[in-house]
């Protein structure tokens, strides 16, 4: 049911039949939506929102409508009466501004996709910007031949309209919030699973990109399978896909049944180790219960959906990388979340206003915590309730905790109050929890000597060294070493470097700056690890204090890319431009590499990288400068404020100012109004 200002909680929106040509030369979108709505009330007026479109005809049950249009709403003014059912369609063409993005792909191919979440579906779709209002949506998008188009639901019809447009068809059966309506095109292959319940899951990847299909995917059956089992209730769609995208907003988004999420996670197999699409895999997946089956009424509620998601995708991650792996991320959010405590920012759970860090840590902390005074038995019977109560509906807060304490029959006020309602983090309580494992008390037992000097606990650092090294306790005993050098603290670092565990070897890499001439050989060793978050820093680190072998740890590691940021490569160019006696002749082309990567054809965490080298070696040529401006005008707001403020310091030098003024011809319109304000006192 659909409520605000406009006296709209006398209508019920039922189906959305949408019909669209979405063109890439001009950015638009246009097309029709037929709306079947019923009026649960009598009123003179309904309304559909729709940001800054061209709205060509509005039919009223075949009619002529009578209505109005402000650039933000449609509204349709008629006599309508209690328990009628009536049809609305609206033509319309729209030129979005945000929650529709058009980019190029890394070979220059159209790439489309939508953001509705925090920017309005209504910008590319005459739709409801209020997420109570939910829609059962078929859509059906034409775009060019040779094109993938992917939407929620199931595709019933793919045919070709003319020589040169092919149309795609999909179903939905479910009713769901508009800033869950998504789709995506671009050039994709995919694989198609089949989950345990028979669901199709459809996993697609750029064409080149075949090699990194195992590990980006990895164990995604294996995900849905147990959050399936776990939520203890049926996925609710007809099939779920996942599409990765070029210069996402986030790290993903929850569409119904239709995940977008940012190409970053596409990864190798030595990428996989730093930064896989395990846990943003399984977030998004289980936004499909909460989130999508069952939506918060508003912003006070927003930890019903991602404390949940966090915490299920905690759980799935313990299912694969084991309970330390599940109780160290807890205890970390934990610190975070008390840390917060302590500031200005700091707000209860169930404030709007709320952080990321509240919302998403302390929502899972206040689901765990919850499962862990009522019991599991109880927890999974009150999950199962709550969804089947409120599904394809909204919920509150008051609604999941009035069935918490129906099913666990336990008065929790107090637990409201502490977790909930609450502005300062409940520490305490989170760490007796915590402390019920033996893990966890190793690693606090261990913290706690952070402040003890090296003669009291060297044994016990010497100890927790040993075969086989936990993750968490070695980095730890990485961390108190402090990166310093004396010889008690050497063998310690000798013994650390020969428990060959990953993630202690990289402790050591990205604290031990100063490399020590006992311990050069061990270091040099990091270089051939397979993980590009330890390579990059010890690459740097050895450059910096080894001089006179510079010339071979370049050799050893020209050929090492690193994460699709290309983070070893580029700091590869870096170091080989700064040593002199190293492949001099090429030193013009290893620059041109490097302001290379500053173009828009590359993911634009490459790009902001690239940036911040240039502008550390004071080394713009006029094309990155001209990729600079293209930055600051990009749709992804933190690639563009990076950019700004590098923008924003270069014009302060008047040999910038003047490039500017003779390059500005050069950039497309949007770009130079830019620059002209820049450029004006």
């Amino acid at each position: 049911m659909y409520s605000n200002t406009l006296e709209q909680s006398q209508v019920d929106f039922l189906e959305g039949k949408v019909d669209v040509l979405v063109k890439a030369k001009t950015k638009t979108v246009t097309g029709k939506v037929q709306y079947t709505l019923t009026m649960l009330k009598t009123a003179t007026s309904i309304f559909v929102d729709a940001q800054n479109m061209k709205i060509k005809t509005v039919t009223l049950d075949g009619e002529k409508a009578n209505f109005k249009y402000d650039d933000k709403k449609i509204v349709i003014n008629s006599d309508f009466k209690v328990d009628a059912k009536h049809k609305i369609s609206i033509e319309f063409e729209a030129t979005p501004k945000k929650a529709l993005y058009f980019v190029k792909d890394y070979h220059g191919k159209d790439q489309i996709w939508t953001q509705g979440q925090g920017k309005y579906t209504s910008n590319w779709l005459p739709s409801f910007d209020d997420m109570n209002e939910k829609v059962v949506f078929d859509l059906s998008i034409d775009f060019e031949k040779g094109y993938e188009v992917i939407a929620n639901g199931k595709l019933v019809k793919n045919e070709a309209i003319n020589d040169s447009i092919q149309s795609w068809q999909y179903d939905m059966q479910k009713p769901m919030s508009s800033y869950l309506v998504a789709f995506a095109i671009g050039k994709y292959e995919k694989v198609v699973e089949v989950s345990a319940n028979g669901t199709p899951l459809e996993m697609y990847y750029y064409p080149g990109d075949k090699e990194k299909y195992q590990s980006t995917y990895k164990h995604s059956k294996k995900i849905f399978d147990f959050l399936e089992k776990e939520i203890g209730y049926s996925f609710p769609w007809q099939n779920y896909k996942q599409i990765p995208v070029k210069d996402f907003l986030y790290a993903g988004m929850e569409n119904t049944g239709t995940t977008i999420f940012s190409d970053a996670f596409v990864v190798d197999e030595t990428a996989f180790i730093d930064r896989n699409y395990i846990n943003v895999n399984a977030h998004e997946l289980a936004h499909q219960w909460f989130g999508d089956l069952v939506t918060e009424t508003e912003g006070t509620h927003h930890w019903l959906q991602e404390g949940f998601a966090t915490y299920y995708a905690l759980l799935a991650e313990k299912e694969i990388f084991g309970e330390d792996y599940f109780l160290y991320k807890l205890y970390e959010s934990a610190e975070q979340l008390t840390e917060l405590s302590k500031t200005k920012n700091a707000t209860a759970l169930l404030d709007p206003k709320a952080s990321s860090l509240t919302f998403y840590q302390r929502g899972a902390w206040a689901i765990h915590a919850l499962r862990d005074l009522i019991g599991d038995t109880s927890f999974k019977i009150v999950i199962h309730n709550y969804l089947e109560k409120h599904k394809f509906k909204n919920a509150t807060t008051n609604d999941f905790m009035t069935i918490a304490e129906e099913v666990s029959g336990t008065d929790l006020t107090s637990f409201k109050k502490l977790w909930l309602e609450n502005v300062k983090f409940p520490s305490q309580e989170a760490l007796d929890i915590l402390t019920k494992s033996d893990f966890i008390k190793s690693y606090l037992g261990l913290a706690q000597e952070r402040t003890q000097p090296l003669a009291g606990k060297w044994g016990r650092l010497a100890k927790a060294l040993d075969f086989p090294v936990n993750d968490y306790i070695g980095q730890e005993v990485i961390y108190q070493l402090e990166g310093k050098s004396d010889q008690e603290i050497i063998a310690l670092y000798d013994k650390a470097f020969a428990t060959n565990n990953i993630f202690v070897r990289q402790a050591i890499a990205n604290t031990l700056s100063d490399v020590p001439k006992d311990l050069q050989q061990q270091y040099e060793s990091l270089l051939s690890d397979p993980s590009y978050a330890t390579i990059e820093p010890a690459l740097y680190h050895l450059w910096a204090s080894f001089p006179e072998k510079r010339k071979e740890y370049l050799e050893l590691t020209k050929e090492v890319i690193g994460f699709n940021t290309k983070n070893v490569r580029m700091l590869w160019l870096v170091l080989a431009l700064n040593t002199k006696e190293y492949q001099t002749e090429n030193h013009q082309k290893f620059y041109f590499e490097l302001v290379n990567y500053t173009a828009p054809k590359f993911n634009f965490n490459t790009r902001e990288s690239a940036f911040t080298y240039l502008e550390s070696l004071q080394a713009f040529s006029d094309k990155s400068l001209i990729h600079l401006v293209d930055g600051a005008t990009h749709h992804n707001w933190r690639f563009r404020n990076s950019c700004r403020k590098i923008l924003d310091k270069l014009l302060k030098n008047e040999k910038y100012q003047k490039k500017y003024v003779v390059l500005m011809n050069s950039l497309p319109k949007n770009q130079q109004d830019f620059l002209q304000k820049k450029l004006t006192p």
